[in-house]
C-alpha cells in the first residue's frame, strides 16, 4: 500500500517545465506618497536577491504602473533598475483611473520598448492590464471602503485589446497579456469575457481578509488553495499566476486571523514554500511597506530602516520535506490526513465528514476525478502523519467508521465525538474498488475529508 500525506488540506499544484518566477510587488511610491527613483528600485531589487534563507530566488518584480511617479507618461525608472540587476518584470497597466490614464500607460509602455530594446523586453514575464478592477466594482469592495472606481468587464476587455494592439510589431509582441484580480472576481460569471481575452490570470488571495470563512492561520493553507483552485477551475486552461498573497506582521484581527510575525512564518512555510515547490509563478506581498509610513495591517517581511541592513522579521527558509497536496484513494493507495483543533473547540462535537462533489462541467479542469465507484474506510492514527511519513513509518490506527458507497453530490458523516484540542491524524482507505483523486477544498462545492464542529 502506498500513502499520500495530505497535511491540513491543501491543493494540487500545476508545475511547469521552466523555473517559475519568484518575486515581490513594488509600488511606484513610498507610503508617504514620495515617488521612488532609480536608486530606490535598484536597492530594493538587490535586497530581494540577498534575502537570507531564499538562495537568491526572489529575482522578479511586479509593477502596478508603467509611469514614473510625478510624470504624465515617462517610463518608470524601475525598468532601468531591473536591467542593471537582471530582475524580471511583470509589468502593470493601471486601469482604474479612466481612458486618459490608460493611454498614458500605453504610451509609457511603447516608449520603454523603444528606449531600452531587448535589454528590457527580454526581462518581461508578462503584462497585466489592470489590478483588482473587477473586485472594486463589487458591493463587498464598496462596503469595505474602496475608493478607486474600478472597471466594468466590457471596458476592461477594451483596455486589454488596446494593449495587444499597442505591442504588436514591438519587442513586446508575443509577451503574455493578462489581468490581476481576486478569485471572487474570476468565479463571477459576468466576468467570463475578460477571461476569454487573457493569456494568464493573476490571482490575489489573502486568507487574512476572507472574514466570511474559517481564516485562522491553521486554516490559511486550505483557504488560500480554495481560492487558487477555484480560479484554476474557471481559467479555461490558461495559466494562473499568484500575483499577491501574504500574511500581516501586525494589524487588527480579522475574524480568526491574527497578525503576527510567528503567523507570517507559518504562512510562508505552508503557502509560499508550497508555491515555490510547486513551481507556480509568485509575487509575494511584500518586501517592505513601513518605509516612511505606518500601515495597518503591515505585510512587509522587513521592518523599517535600511532595507539591506535590517533583518527579516521571520525565517524565510523552506523545509526540505515536501508536502503533497493531492488526495489519492484507490485499492493500492491510501491518503493520510492531518487536522488541528483549537482549545476553543473543546466542549463541542467534532464530526468527521467526507464530501463528494456533484459532477463538474467536463470542458473545465475538475478538482475531483473518480475512475471507479465504491466507498471508504477511515482509521484514526496513533501518531499523526508528517511530511516524511511513508508506508513503512505510518503508525497503527483504529477504525472510526466507513461508507460503503459514495454518490456524487452527497456528504457522509463517518464519525462523531467530543472535540479534543491538538492534532489528529487519519488514514482513508478504499472500499469496494473506489478509485479517485481530488483537491481538498471547502468549496463550494466542498470536496474531501473535514472535521466539522457542532
Amino acid at each position: 500500500m502506498r500513502f499520500t500525506p495530505t497535511l491540513a488540506a491543501a491543493a494540487v499544484l500545476a508545475s511547469t517545465a521552466n523555473a517559475a518566477y519568484k518575486g515581490f510587488n513594488y509600488g511606484s511610491t513610498f507610503g508617504n506618497g514620495q515617488g521612488k527613483v532609480y536608486a530606490d528600485f535598484k536597492y530594493e531589487f538587490e535586497a530581494a536577491k540577498g534575502l537570507p534563507g531564499t538562495n537568491g530566488q526572489f529575482t522578479s518584480a511586479r509593477l502596478y504602473t508603467m509611469i514614473q511617479a510625478g510624470t504624465t507618461s515617462t517610463p518608470i525608472s524601475a525598468i532601468q533598475a531591473a536591467i542593471d540587476t537582471q530582475t524580471s518584470l511583470l509589468l502593470g497597466i493601471w486601469t482604474s483611473a479612466g481612458q486618459t490614464v490608460v493611454s498614458n500607460e500605453i504610451a509609457a509602455l511603447k516608449a520603454a520598448a523603444s528606449q531600452y530594446g531587448t535589454s528590457f523586453t527580454n526581462l518581461v514575464a508578462g503584462i497585466s492590464v489592470g489590478s483588482e478592477d473587477l473586485y472594486r466594482i463589487t458591493p463587498t469592495a464598496i462596503e469595505n471602503g474602496e475608493t478607486n472606481p474600478g472597471v466594468q468587464p466590457s471596458q476592461l476587455v477594451n483596455y486589454i485589446q488596446q494593449v495587444r494592439a499597442a505591442i504588436k510589431g514591438t519587442g513586446l509582441a508575443g509577451k503574455p497579456v493578462g489581468h490581476v484580480d481576486t478569485w471572487t472576481a474570476y468565479v463571477n460569471g459576468s466576468n467570463a469575457a475578460v477571461i476569454d481575452n487573457l493569456d494568464f490570470l493573476g490571482v490575489d488571495a489573502y486568507p487574512y481578509w476572507q472574514t466570511q470563512m474559517a481564516n485562522s492561520i491553521g486554516n490559511a493553507n486550505a483557504t488560500f488553495y480554495d481560492a487558487y483552485r477555484q480560479t484554476v477551475a474557471v481559467s479555461k486552461n490558461k495559466p494562473v499566476w499568484v500575483t499577491e498573497t501574504g500574511w500581516p506582521i501586525s494589524g487588527p484581527q480579522q475574524n480568526q486571523a491574527v497578525a503576527s510575525a510567528n503567523n507570517a512564518r507559518i504562512y510562508w512555510e505552508d503557502v509560499t514554500c508550497s508555491l515555490i515547490q510547486g513551481n507556480i509563478n509568485l509575487w509575494y506581498y511584500t518586501l517592505q511597506d513601513v518605509q516612511y509610513s505606518t500601515p495597518s495591517p503591515s505585510f512587509g517581511i522587513k521592518p523599517g530602516g535600511d532595507l539591506k541592513a535590517v533583518n527579516p522579521l521571520f525565517d524565510l527558509s523552506c523545509p526540505t520535506g515536501r508536502k503533497s497536496y493531492t488526495a489519492q484513494i484507490s485499492p493500492t493507495r491510501s491518503t493520510l490526513f492531518r487536522f488541528e483543533s483549537s482549545p476553543l473547540q473543546q466542549g463541542k462535537t467534532c464530526n468527521l465528514v467526507f464530501h463528494v462533489p456533484p459532477p463538474f462541467d467536463p470542458q473545465f479542469v475538475a478538482p475531483y476525478t473518480q475512475r471507479s465507484p465504491g466507498g471508504i474506510s477511515v482509521s484514526r492514527l496513533d501518531q499523526p502523519a508528517t511530511e516524511m511519513t511513508s508506508s513503512s513509518t505510518v503508525s497503527d490506527g483504529q477504525s472510526v467508521g466507513s461508507v460503503p458507497s459514495l454518490l456524487p453530490g452527497n456528504s457522509y458523516t463517518v464519525s462523531s465525538g467530543p472535540c479534543e484540542a491538538g492534532i489528529a491524524g487519519y488514514r482513508v482507505d478504499s472500499v469496494g474498488g473506489y478509485d479517485a483523486d481530488f483537491f481538498q477544498m471547502t468549496g463550494p462545492p466542498a470536496i474531501g475529508l473535514f472535521v466539522e464542529y457542532s
